[in-house]
């Protein structure tokens, strides 16, 4: 009785029509318009569909979702049903233009009117070939990188500066992409300039969603051009954004989107009766704040990795993000409100609504703190499920933990060397590393839990997080050598370029004051743990399929680039390693010494790959076997290096980089291994 009393006294303002109380006077008027004030109290009035509504905020909410029948001049056909609505539609709209086939009204995009008013096609060129480049957007780039909301988008009612750069993106997997390629150019120049001058014009255009996804698919593409004045120009337009957004708090959830937090708190006020949206209004008020979410959280994605290989440091600390993690990722590619609602229920059932309209728990409220609950012995369950149902939340993650390992690396490098802890990372405590390690062997149970195969839902997302898995595993133990020598590149190009030079060298020694350093400091002790991880990362590459191989965005061809440039490092210092003791005492080391482990473990992986059976000679003690095998090893392991790079032409990195190794094998030698 006396917590009753206690429970009334804390709301202190009663209904006088029903047993409901409430905390304050203002919510207890919301409520009786609501419940008891009848349709004549209902004061706004929708000038499309001339819906009623008591609340201000809920009929704002409306008529942003109605403009759309506006824009189509159904505002005054309120009483029409759906089919009515859709043939309406469809009347008007030409079919060429529906990306979607299934488009219906409530696949029809949503947007402001700004975005509207600009001209839907760039007249430079033709509308047919716009669409096809757009289906070849979505059909290859869009699984690698979800950044647009795909069953709402369309060519009829998007921006032009949104539609150009998709078309852009999209024309590289055409069958002739030469074709275009001057198109290409001119518009992304064009488009870039354009947003460059609205953001620093106006700050608040970042605001508009689209503003920024046509900004991020901007800077990735200008950032794998070879022309360093077109990456110049990305990192000048995403040092624009991040400026902006960081000036308009769009980094904080509760700045950048109050209404989604206050949500949960007017629903326990008015009660679940009290609910005039519609599934499809929910459904769209879901789009509306994760499309910003999932636009932000790629922002910090291009920040972190796409400008990776360049060695160009993050502008976005990961602990000034505050945006909890992606939903799941069938509620983003639910093609309509019937099939969102249903996803919604089976992954959340009846606490779904207090998912969807109110923060989560604290283990998915933000990267950062995700990332701590990841590096404990036992994270949530619920941030386990979080990842597991979004691959892209996982990437994120995983990069985060990147970035992480290498703000430790640039610390640990500006002291001077310690000859008694040679190891790359002894700033870490043994605690800290086993926690680094731990969050590492969550993500590759949650990774090896997906049946990754090609028919797999999300397979090229959770085939770029395999890959780049192994890549944060080896510079845990082989720190990156433009790191280390504090050497930003023009391009990612130029980048993987130096990156190759400096691995095959000894710069990293050099860079440590190497004359007080052992000989072998920078052998290959850490790439014994490795092994199995790199002769599955080799696997994968160099098997991949040709329609896995095109799919594959340009930033996993660039991780992928650096694992096989770490096993070829690895496979030459074996090698010489191995010449080294046949010359000083006429004998094979011991099949157990770490140079014949690395180079039997590597060329075995590469005639596996290679697909050309088991070669007898690999762990073989005859002495003049083995050495025919250590002359042809490097050799052979070139070739199917190589043959991937090819493989991956659609961006042109991997063409780039099987130039670079021609040119590293055509110079002096004095330019290889020191």
């Amino acid at each position: 009785m006396a917590d009753r009393a206690d429970g009334t006294a804390s709301r202190p303002f009663p209904c006088s029509e029903c047993s409901k109380t409430f905390t304050r006077s203002e919510n207890l008027k919301r409520h009786k318009l609501a419940r008891h004030g009848g349709a004549s109290r209902k004061a706004f009035e929708c000038a499309g569909c001339h819906a009623r509504f008591s609340r201000s905020d809920v009929y704002k909410r409306h008529c942003h979702r109605c403009r759309l029948l506006d824009q189509f001049g159904l505002a005054s056909r309120s009483g029409s049903s759906p089919p009515e609505i859709a043939e309406t539609i469809a009347s008007l709209v030409a079919p060429e233009a529906l990306l979607n086939p299934q488009h219906s009204p409530e696949n029809i995009p949503f947007d402001d009117a700004s975005s509207r008013a600009q001209p839907a096609y760039s007249t430079s060129v033709d509308n047919g070939d716009t669409a096809s480049y757009i289906k070849a957007y979505f059909d290859n780039f869009h699984p690698a990188f979800p950044l647009l909301h795909r069953p709402t988008f369309s060519i009829s009612s998007s921006p032009e500066l949104l539609i150009n750069i998709v078309a852009v993106i999209g024309s590289l997997y055409s069958s002739d992409p030469e074709a275009s390629a001057q198109w290409c150019q001119n518009t992304w120049k064009r488009g870039s300039q354009q947003l460059y001058d609205m953001v620093t014009a106006d700050d608040s255009e970042v605001r508009k969603t689209w503003v920024l996804q046509a900004g991020i698919l901007h800077i990735i593409y200008g950032a794998y051009s070879k022309d360093s004045a077109e990456f110049a120009a990305a990192k000048r337009l995403l040092r624009t954004i991040v400026d902006a957004i960081r000036e308009l708090g769009l980094l904080i959830q509760g700045i950048a989107a109050p209404d989604y937090l206050s949500c949960a708190s007017q629903r326990n006020d008015l009660g679940a009766q009290v609910d005039p949206e519609t599934p499809y209004m929910r459904w769209t008020s879901y789009i509306h704040n994760e499309s910003l979410k999932v636009s932000l959280y790629a922002l910090v994605l291009v920040d972190s990795y796409v400008f990776l290989p360049s060695n160009s440091r993050p502008l976005l600390s990961p602990m000034e993000f505050a945006w909890e993690l992606p939903f799941p990722s069938d509620l983003w590619e639910a093609q309509n409100s019937q099939v969102w609602l249903q996803r919604v229920s089976e992954h959340f059932g009846t606490l779904s609504e207090d998912y969807l309209y109110s923060p989560r728990r604290i283990a998915t409220a933000s990267l950062s703190i995700a990332t701590q609950q990841l590096m404990t012995e036992s994270p949530s369950p619920e941030l386990l499920a979080a990842l597991a149902a979004s691959p892209f939340a996982t990437l994120c993650l995983l990069v985060n933990i990147n970035t992480l390992i290498r703000d430790f690396t640039r610390c640990y490098y500006q002291m001077p060397p310690s000859p008694a802890d040679p190891s790359a990372f002894h700033i870490l405590t043994q605690a800290q590393n086993k926690q680094v390690y731990s969050a590492m062997r969550v993500i590759s149970s949650i990774v090896k839990d997906q049946a990754c195969t090609a028919e797999t839902p999300h397979f090229v997302l959770w085939r770029t997080i395999e890959t780049f898995y192994c890549f944060v595993k080896i510079s845990l133990c082989r720190p990156d050598p433009l790191l280390i020598g504090g050497i930003v590149d023009n391009s990612v190009v130029a980048g993987l370029a130096t990156s190759t030079h400096l691995t095959l060298g000894n710069y990293v020694a050099v860079r440590r004051s190497a004359p007080l350093l052992q000989p072998h400091l920078w052998g290959d002790e850490g790439i014994l743990a490795l092994l199995g991880d790199l002769a599955g990362a080799l696997c994968r590459i160099v098997g991949e399929g040709g329609e896995g191989r095109c799919r594959e965005p340009p930033w996993a061809t660039a991780s992928s680039y650096g694992i096989m440039l770490c096993m070829w490092a690895a496979l030459r210092r074996a090698g010489k390693d191995i010449r080294n003791h046949l010359d000083t005492f006429n004998e094979l080391p011991r099949t157990s010494e770490s140079a014949m482990l690395i180079f039997n473990t590597l060329v075995e992986a590469v005639a596996g790959a290679g697909g050309g059976g088991r070669d007898p000679r690999i762990w073989s003690t005859d002495r003049d076997s083995f050495v025919g095998l250590l002359e042809q090893g490097e050799g052979l392991y070139l070739s199917l290096m190589q043959r991937a790079c090819r493989d991956r032409s659609v961006w042109g990195l991997g063409s780039s980089m099987v130039t670079v190794v021609e040119e590293v094998l055509a110079a002096p030698p004095s330019t290889g291994l020191a």
